[in-house]
């Protein structure tokens, strides 16, 4: 019994956790780059304790493609530390994520043999309860519309006057959700769902709107205190610039140094916007496709 109170406790003090205030640009992004590199690398020690340093500085987010909480529960097997993998799962199911992410994959096969581990199985599905309660259905529905109607008035034949008519409703819609809202998080929409076809990511959406002026400062913003993705506003800006061929951020995969503006100072105008420096980008995505097999 008291080996349960104290799991339970240890679990409820991590999910308790405030993140601290914290300048993202500043003192997060950078940093987990760099952990997110050494741990492709297998330099596991090294991106466990580069997390755990933007950990207590900042808290961890759980972006798209890295996924800290995931990264670190991970790398804590990795690094002979397997009990403190738990917290880090706990969080990933409460933010919406399937127990058979754990139960499929190898490497946490370790961890079977913890209470810890049983007790995530007994709670799972009401985490995923109530992840899936706290979700604005409406906002999610018409989110998903939005995002099947930007790619349909992008099909030829393309009517130019209905695309423009419908970004532009699109565009003024978005300003409205932020307003509102703030930038529409997966707690607030839940995630993509492919097999149905719901997208809720709206960063494609960006690509699409011509408002900078309103827009850069607030995703700035946003992107400071970590509640939009950091390579959204170098996308923006970028695919204002594509029917030129030149661009400030390189953020297109088959983009290079010569179609860059500037192209010395592309890191410094990338370091600044949350985006990692150009060649560290390209090495981790060559990494991470690896790992993935993808």
């Amino acid at each position: 019994m008291n080996r349960i109170l104290s799991i339970l406790i240890m679990m409820l003090l991590f999910s308790c956790v405030d993140k601290p205030s914290c300048n993202f640009i500043d003192s997060y992004y950078q940093d987990v780059y760099q952990a997110e590199l050494a741990f492709y690398e297998e330099d596991y020690q090294k991106a466990y304790d580069i997390f755990k340093e933007v950990e207590a500085r900042c808290g961890l987010l759980n972006q798209t493609l890295i996924r800290e909480p995931e990264m670190m529960a991970k790398l804590s097997i990795k690094v002979g530390e397997p009990q403190k993998a738990f917290p880090y799962m706990e969080r990933m199911l409460k933010e919406g994520m399937s127990f058979d992410t754990f139960k499929n994959n190898d490497i946490y096969n370790i961890l079977k043999e913890y209470e810890e581990w049983d007790y995530l199985v007994r709670n799972a599905s009401s985490y995923e309860d109530e992840f899936n309660a706290n979700i604005d259905q409406d906002l999610r529905a018409e989110i998903v519309a939005m995002n099947r109607l930007d790619q349909e008035v992008r099909q030829p034949p393309i009517d130019f006057i209905e695309m423009e008519r419908v970004d532009s409703i699109h565009q003024k819609r978005i300003k409205e959700i932020f307003n509102q809202y703030g930038y529409p998080s997966a707690q607030l929409v839940g995630k993509d769902d492919f097999n149905q076809g719901e997208r809720v990511d709206i960063k494609t959406l960006f690509f699409h709107f011509d408002d900078t002026i309103y827009f850069k400062p607030v995703l700035l913003k946003m992107i400071e205190d970590g509640e939009a993705p950091a390579d959204i506003l170098g996308k923006m800006i970028d695919s204002r610039q594509r029917s030129r061929g030149f661009y400030d951020y390189g953020i297109y995969d088959n983009s290079d140094s010569t179609d860059i503006l500037d192209f010395k100072n592309v890191d410094k105008r990338r370091v600044a916007v949350g985006l990692a420096p150009w060649k560290l980008k390209k090495r981790v995505d060559a990494l991470r496709r690896a790992y993935y097999g993808y």
